[in-house]
């Protein structure tokens, strides 16, 4: 393979993922471990219930002596203790007795049922139960939940609510996970102005750190923005020998083959070994991929939209890679739906097509946005998904069609 060869989207992204190394752990708190990829087996610390311990709030009783009790034959117990949740049973649940429990609290020796406060009546020291239960039901016992030493999180694992809630049963209030990248983004161009500056005529506000930087939040990377580069070798070489101090950088424009595209010349003069620059997909065909000094370069597309969807569908997976999450989270999810009106490629390469996706009568549904031009920012509102066509592919409303997700569907 040589650089000037046009790849498939597929076979760029390998590539890129060739280039990745998975970044070393780092400790971090509980809370901020929320997204996070484990980095070492988590073992449980002891058995959770760690006692038996009642479901439900009631009287634990010997299963014997109520075994017969209905309402018409309701058998009489007597109370020997009251154990509230927190406290340790100090007497024994023997023939004709029973201990009144609350939810959580151990339960008595003797004991071997709890009977649900609303199957009794009665108060004080003597109910009546007036209704039977299977044996050992309402019983929590110890360790069914988890074994102490048993492994019950893995490497590997992203942690949400669930997980934290798992490492704080077991006393983890700071976990080894993966290092998330940090990621310098910088754009380039004597047409951009900063968001708080007035463009002149012939000038646009650079919208594409801003994108890119919330690309970078949402999935898992750690953003640098850095000031815009002028169309200016000197300038340009400045910006990205501090980019490189970070794990991966990422430039929007310059990448082209225009006069004033300075980025690859630039990124030639120091000494990078470009893999490739460019991938047959629409938008985002010129891509300049390159390490130098080992660092991952990412020389995106200036159009806007052409700059998100080539971060997506390499950067992302390069960013999941290097973060710990498991090859199958490296690529953005696939699904196939039913398109809403008629699309079509008529081109050579392939085409991504923004599109909101929705659920209506449990099928999923495709609506691609009325302009696809890589310019078009505010086709990117809403856009939860892209619809895939391969080239010269038709599409009449109805048919299905394989789609990308991005964001939540409803």
């Amino acid at each position: 393979m040589t650089p000037d060869q046009m790849l498939t989207p597929e076979e760029a992204r390998a590539i890129v993922l060739e280039h990745i190394q998975v970044l070393g752990p780092e400790r971090v708190s509980l809370l901020d471990a929320d997204g996070r990829v484990l980095a070492s087996d988590i073992l449980a610390n002891r058995d959770n219930p760690p006692y038996d311990n009642s479901a439900m709030d009631g009287y634990a009783v010997r299963h014997q002596d109520v075994a017969q009790a209905s309402g018409d034959a309701p058998v009489a117990l007597v109370v020997v203790e009251d154990i509230p949740a927190g406290t340790v049973p100090q007497k024994q649940v023997g023939p004709g007795q029973t201990s009144r429990i609350m939810t959580g609290a151990p339960v008595p020796a003797g004991a071997d049922t709890i009977v649900p406060v609303e199957d009794t009546r009665g108060e004080g020291q003597r109910i009546e139960v007036l209704e039977a239960e299977e044996p050992g039901e309402h019983i929590r016992h110890a360790g069914e939940d988890m074994r102490a030493g048993q492994p019950i999180l893995s490497a590997g694992t992203e942690c949400g609510p669930g997980e934290l809630a798992v490492l704080s049963a077991v006393q983890r209030s700071f976990v080894s996970v993966y290092r998330r990248p940090r990621i310098a983004i910088l754009s380039t161009g004597d047409e951009l102005v900063e968001i708080e500056e007035t463009p002149s005529e012939g000038q646009i506000v650079n919208s594409n750190t801003t994108a890119l930087a919330a690309f970078c939040h949402a999935h898992g990377a750690e953003p640098i923005m850095l000031p815009i580069a002028r169309d200016d070798e000197a300038a340009i070489r400045a910006t990205i020998k501090s980019a490189l101090k970070a794990d991966f950088a990422v430039s929007s424009g310059g990448v082209s083959v225009g006069e004033y595209d300075f980025v690859k010349k630039v990124l030639d003069d120091l000494g990078a070994e470009t893999i490739f620059w460019r991938v047959a997909m629409k938008p985002g065909k010129p891509l300049v991929f390159c390490t130098v000094d080992g660092i991952p370069y990412f020389g995106l597309p200036g159009n806007p939209v052409a700059s998100m969807m080539s971060f997506l569908q390499f950067v992302r997976p390069a960013i999941r890679k290097a973060s710990g999450y498991p090859a199958a989270d490296w690529p953005l999810p696939e699904a196939r739906a039913q398109i809403e009106h008629p699309v079509d490629n008529d081109g050579g390469r392939r085409q991504y097509m923004r599109a909101t996706l929705s659920y209506r009568d449990g099928q999923l549904l495709a609506s691609p946005a009325k302009s696809q031009g890589s310019h078009m920012i505010s086709s990117m509102i809403g856009a939860n998904g892209f619809v895939v066509l391969e080239p010269k592919q038709q599409a009449a409303a109805g048919d299905t069609v394989a789609v990308q997700i991005v964001g939540p569907i409803f």
